[in-house]
């Protein structure tokens, strides 16, 4: 087993759920920011207690467009020292914020960024947009970044149930028409029905999350059918409550009813568990062979 995990540990990996200013290690954010103690816990209490701590704690140290650079950079710099050579990560357009609202400064600075690691790692970012963003600002951004050639995809993310996602219809088109992989974090909390929807709505290739699928044959068919892949992160599920430990998280299921699936970090800096953590753990609790494994890890790098 130990050479297996050994082989886990050193195989080149991707991590295609990320968001890039959540996605550092906790030890570098806690060398750097030492003197604003933040405790981070090992659970939350759902998502609403995630983005509290993220509000009230984790931002007391994000204050200005250098400690964003320094989150991403951080997160970046995780993903190479864990062997992942592919990071399809978002990039929030509300960080404008922290640029003189400006984004063409925030551009440029993902640019920069693609520029710094390009020979150490495959970045390649995706445009974030939360659901509760103001929609003038979502097509605004959204657009234009869109047609920048900067991003590899598009990620909407937020709160997942009762929200209506029409609005967001013409920039996933758009985003089509410029050849940009269309993912939507759908499933983690909300139930399959809801799958249905965001599937039917906005033709997503990837599902960020999407576990509860395991619920309805139904929709785990519409997603075999429209060749859906799922990226999974298993710890957060487990840290955000809505799966209770790894031997009943529903990754098995979803697998073994053909469904291409990933294993990924989701936010590093909240959940401390890199991909290779992930793997191991899977292998370690015989939810997966090596074999298996090794396809899983082999699924996130793009044909």
């Amino acid at each position: 087993m130990k050479k297996n995990i050994d082989k886990i540990i050193c195989l080149p990996k991707g991590d295609i759920h990320n968001h890039l200013h959540l996605g550092g290690s906790i030890k570098t954010f806690q060398k750097k920011y030492s003197d604003y103690n933040i405790r981070f816990p090992d659970n939350y209490n759902g998502l609403g207690g995630m983005i509290d701590f993220i509000y009230n704690d984790l931002n007391r140290a994000m204050l200005t467009g250098e400690d964003v650079i320094f989150f991403m950079e951080n997160a970046i710099e995780s993903s190479i020292n864990d062997n992942i050579t592919y990071l399809e990560a978002s990039v929030d357009i509300n960080l404008i914020r922290f640029f003189d609202q400006s984004l063409d400064n925030l551009l440029e600075v993902v640019r920069d960024l693609k520029k710094k690691y390009k020979n150490q790692i495959n970045f390649c970012p995706d445009i974030g947009i939360n659901k509760d963003l103001d929609i003038k600002q979502v097509y605004r951004d959204g657009t234009k970044c869109i047609q920048s050639g900067l991003f590899n995809g598009i990620d909407l993310y937020g709160q997942e149930v009762g929200k209506d996602l029409t609005s967001f219809v013409e920039l996933y088109q758009e985003a089509e028409k410029n050849n940009l992989s269309k993912k939507v974090h759908i499933g983690e909390f909300s139930n399959h029905d809801t799958i249905d929807y965001a599937i039917n709505i906005l033709k997503p290739n990837e599902l960020q999350h999407g576990i509860n699928a395991v619920n309805s044959e139904e929709t785990m068919n519409l997603i075999l059918e429209n060749n859906i892949q799922l990226n999974i992160c298993p710890q957060s599920n487990i840290s955000l409550g809505t799966v209770k430990n790894i031997a009943e998280h529903p990754i098995r299921k979803l697998f073994d009813y053909g469904i291409k699936l990933t294993v990924n970090t989701d936010d590093l800096i909240l959940f401390d568990a890199t991909v290779s953590d992930q793997l191991i753990n899977l292998y370690e609790n015989n939810i997966f062979s090596f074999e298996e494994i090794d396809l899983i890890r082999k699924n996130a790098f793009k044909d």
